[in-house]
Formats: structure tokens, sequence, C-alpha cells
């Protein structure tokens, strides 16, 4: 059965993925585009998603930016107007039976969530990212290209792991923090941190 959702925000890499998973875009909010954007209808800015919502209750939503200050917005706007949130998931990740994936999940192509994990609503995971065996992630976090998040670790809220970046066995990362790409993280990292290097130190 052909799945339905609608998009808010015109972004070409959730758009292309929906068409390689044979998911049916209905239409796409977006502030600034106005027509059509790749073939697809534009049904107008965030002003119109209460009247949308009386067409189309039963159809989920999919928030796009990947900005996660913008997603902890419109989340908010169009939860409190009564939409369900769809969680887009490329077939070509490995997703264990026994992970636990939140609303409104991005998991783009070969990435691996392992056993007993569990990922936050409005996570971003990127592509060939891999998050091993009983690891948290929390809500609005982004997981860069090829970063590597071992067995047990604990990622707090509104996050940004940078790509190709590694965080060691039992890690527990805050929330508000960002690691830089390349990083390698091997200690504890408290809230509102930057941490850079091998290995990872605060970035003043």
């Amino acid at each position: 059965m052909q799945k339905n959702v609608i998009l808010v925000g015109g972004f070409h890499e959730v758009i292309e993925l929906c068409e390689q998973e044979d998911i049916k875009i209905l239409g796409i909010v977006d502030n600034q585009k106005k027509g059509t954007y790749l073939g697809y209808q534009i049904f107008g800015t965030d002003e119109i998603a209460k009247d949308l919502f009386t067409s189309y209750s039963n159809i989920p939503v999919f928030i796009t930016p990947d900005s996660p200050g913008k997603r902890i917005r419109l989340s908010k706007l169009y939860g409190d107007i009564g939409f369900q949130f769809f969680s887009l998931i490329s077939s070509n990740s490995m997703i264990s039976k026994s992970a636990e994936i939140g609303k409104g999940v991005f998991i783009q192509s070969k990435v691996n969530i392992s056993a007993s994990t569990k990922i936050g609503n409005f996570c971003r995971i990127n592509t060939m990212a891999n998050v091993m065996h009983d690891s948290t992630i929390g809500e609005d976090s982004i997981i860069a290209p090829n970063a590597v998040i071992l067995g047990g670790v604990t990622i707090g809220s509104n996050c940004y792991i940078g790509a190709n970046s590694t965080i060691l066995p039992h890690i527990k990362i805050a929330d508000n923090v960002v690691i830089g790409a390349g990083a390698v993280v091997t200690k504890d990292v408290p809230n509102n941190k930057i941490m850079v290097g091998n290995p990872a130190k605060e970035l003043k």
C-alpha cells in the first residue's frame, strides 16, 4: 500500500528519497517557493496549515529543514494543529528490530542502527552513519555522514555530531553540543560545548 505525505519545506534530498521509496508527496508547504517545486504543488506558506488540516487531517507531515530551531518550531506548530508526523527511512539502511525510532525521523541510505538503540523524535541520521547497540540519540539531534556512535553512548537533545567523528563506548554527551568533523570523543561532554580534534577538546 502506497504511503502519502505532505512535506513542510521543499528539500530535494527528501523528495528524491520519497520517490525512491514509492511515497506519494501530495504537496509541499513552503514559505519561499510558489507554484510547483520539482513537479510537486506548493500548497502555500505555514499560514495555511490550519486550513490544510481540514482537508488532509489523515495525512502525516514531514518536517524537512535541517536547522533544529526550525524543526522545533514547525513540529510544535503542526503538532498543535493536530497533524501526525511521518518518519522517512531509507530501505537501504539496516535498522535493528529492537531499535526504537521516534516520530519525524529522517534516516538516509546505508545507515546502521544496531540493537536496542533509541532514536529520538525529529532526529536526522545521515548517509553511512553507524549507531551501535544500546545507544540513545536525543530529540532534534543530527548525526552527520560516516559518524560512528559506539556502544552504550548517550547523546542529548539538539546536538550535532560531525562527519567522520567517533564517539567511544559509554560516553555521555549532554544537550546542545557540537562535535566537529573527524573528532574522537573520549570523555563525557557537558551542555553547550563545541568539541574538536583527536582526542576531542573544547573549542573556546
